[in-house]
């Protein structure tokens, strides 16, 4: 049986930052990250908008808040690192009606005391501009945000992390996982591996992972977005995002693009208990009003189905919590689960946070290592 330093559970954008940052301060360490799909990313890593976000909306002294605005300046260095692109279109956030207005200076105002970089509002000539196609009446933009080409972030990644021998194995998924000592004895679907440390950056099936350590305390609360897309030229300059509306369970559909300039609008929102990606045609019913609320020039016909993707929540005392969980030597009535850390519940702003979790739980190990040599 062959026996590693540190197995992580999961190949998505933070399981693959994850074990590049922990090469860096463990370079004689053996590594391995063991992935259920055929590629990286399946999940949640490549079915976002792309966004890299500014950290507008996070309660102030937040993980995601934090996080986010952490990562989202170390991707500026790590894409370069990566040789991927970033394209920094920034973004305007705009209001339709005087309510909206009123709604507008909460965010900005939030932005601000969040202090995010990059925040005016919006002048004369902008909000001109932009009123050719959206209904307006006043607006900020965060200079900051901007989109990551997250397909090309992930194929640079693998090729980092085999440069520095760490395998991905892939369609490699762990069965299950006994507590051995101090260490884990994983079986995957190929092999039995003791690690000495584990790491649960599973996404949507982080949840699932602990629950093989006897961790049920958290509860899934997956919520899909699906996006569509538009088969004629249209805004690129920057992104548009509404006023988010109350209690919904993301941001409101906006626009996003690629690098080829492919507009598309999303995400809808739609609790779901299993993982399922295909489209209807009832989405055009869903978002196309969503999006001629706030989006002029456009009609329903310009529409075409795009993709969609599943966030991850969590459910905690039967409570949706409302920031990333991320912990080490996870606790339950007493059970301690020492040298492991768990991530779950990353949705968004989980991509733009990416590099600085990788740091977070490189701090969360270099403590436990401490407390373990008491």
């Amino acid at each position: 049986m062959e026996k590693i330093d540190l197995a992580i559970i999961g190949g998505g954008i933070n399981g693959l930052l994850i074990a590049h940052e922990y090469s860096k301060n463990f370079p004689d360490h053996l590594v391995a990250i063991f992935e259920k799909e055929k590629y990286s990313g399946e999940h949640q890593s490549s079915r976002n908008s792309g966004v890299l976000h500014a950290g507008i909306y996070y309660p102030k002294e937040s993980l995601k808040r934090k996080l986010c605005i952490e990562g989202n300046k170390l991707w500026r260095t790590l894409a370069k690192e990566l040789n991927v692109e970033i394209n920094p279109c920034g973004k305007f956030v705009v209001a339709t009606s005087d309510q909206e207005c009123l709604e507008l200076e909460k965010y900005y105002h939030k932005a601000k005391e969040n202090e995010v970089e990059g925040i005016r509002w919006a002048d004369n000539s902008e909000l001109k501009k932009l009123s050719e196609f959206v209904h307006i009446k006043k607006g900020f933009f965060s200079a900051t945000t901007a989109i990551l080409d997250v397909s090309a972030s992930l194929k640079s990644l693998e090729r980092v992390l085999y440069n520095k021998d760490i395998p991905i194995l892939f369609q490699d998924e762990v069965i299950d996982i006994k507590k051995e000592g101090e260490g884990f004895l994983l079986k995957t679907t190929h092999e039995k591996i003791l690690a000495e440390r584990l790491i649960n950056a599973g996404g949507l099936f982080a949840v699932s992972n602990r629950k093989k350590l006897g961790l049920t305390d958290l509860e899934d609360e997956w919520v899909k977005g699906s996006y569509l897309k538009i088969n004629r030229p249209y805004y690129t300059q920057s992104l548009i995002y509404p006023v988010p509306e109350k209690n919904l369970k993301g941001l409101g559909v906006h626009t996003s693009f690629d690098n080829q300039l492919q507009v598309r609008f999303g995400p809808n929102t739609e609790e779901v208990d299993n993982v399922d990606y295909s489209l209807s045609e009832q989405l055009f019913d869903e978002i196309v009003p969503s999006v001629l609320k706030v989006f002029k020039c456009l009609k329903k016909q310009d529409f075409g189905l795009d993709y969609s993707g599943i966030r991850s929540k969590v459910r905690y005392k039967n409570q949706v919590l409302k920031d990333f969980w991320i912990k080490g030597s996870s606790c339950e009535m007493g059970h301690r689960v020492i040298n492991y850390v768990e991530l779950c519940g990353i949705d968004s702003p989980g991509l733009t946070s990416a590099p600085a979790i990788a740091r977070y739980v490189i701090e969360i190990i270099k403590k436990m290592n401490d407390e373990n040599s008491l």
